[in-house]
């Protein structure tokens, strides 16, 4: 039987879920600086006051879909039969190519230039960050044979933050230039790491992901 704490948790969770829905459904659909947080809060049939209990801007709202990334990317590490970076690779392809997909991508841009359009960048994005990090260090190391008792995850961890600097430089080109095919652009900077990388993996690692089933 669920208790009260359990039941109010889930309530938060839904009602969190609903913003998240309805923010991206009219940033898409009428704009990120067109959309107001008392627009996202009446579409969600809440009173803004609600909203702001649990996002404190429109940023941080916007943010947020980011960090369903990150648990949609947890969930897929499980299950994956792809290795470390070609798993990455994929991942990044699909992401670009979803917030790509609709309205060119201008929405996407917009929101980039918001959460990147500060003297400091929001710290949830940092912690975003550090978990995809943390996420492909781990995925590196089992790759290539890794022990982490030993704590010799130093290449790994080089190589991981390579990928999501990567990934991150590749983003900020797409919210200043016109005419950047972030798919393509993403994609090649993941190779490009990869290209650079492996062969020390392999050279400090202990097994080559290619040659195990």
């Amino acid at each position: 039987m669920s208790t009260p704490n359990s039941l109010r948790e889930q309530r938060k969770a839904a009602t969190r879920a609903e913003l998240i829905r309805v923010a991206r459904r009219l940033f898409t659909t009428q704009g990120y600086e067109q959309t107001t947080l008392e627009e996202v809060a009446a579409e969600a049939g809440l009173h803004v006051q609600t909203l702001y209990r649990h996002f404190a801007n429109k940023v941080e709202l916007a943010s947020a879909g980011d960090m369903q990334g990150l648990d949609q990317f947890r969930d897929a590490i499980t299950d994956r039969t792809a290795p470390a970076f070609e798993f990455w690779r994929r991942w990044v392809e699909m992401a670009t190519t979803a917030v790509t997909k609709n309205d060119s991508g201008q929405t996407y841009r917009e929101t980039l230039h918001q959460q990147w359009g500060r003297p400091m960048i929001p710290s949830q994005l940092i912690r975003i960050g550090e978990s995809y990090q943390d996420l492909l260090t781990e995925m590196l190391a089992t790759d290539f044979g890794f022990s982490r008792e030993e704590n010799q995850l130093d290449t790994p961890r080089l190589a991981a933050i390579a990928l999501w600097g990567a990934s991150s430089h590749t983003l900020r080109r797409y919210a200043s230039e016109e005419g950047f095919d972030l798919v393509v652009e993403a994609v090649a900077a993941v190779e490009a790491v990869e290209a650079v990388f492996k062969p020390l993996l392999l050279a400090a690692g202990k097994k080559d992901p290619a040659n195990t089933t």
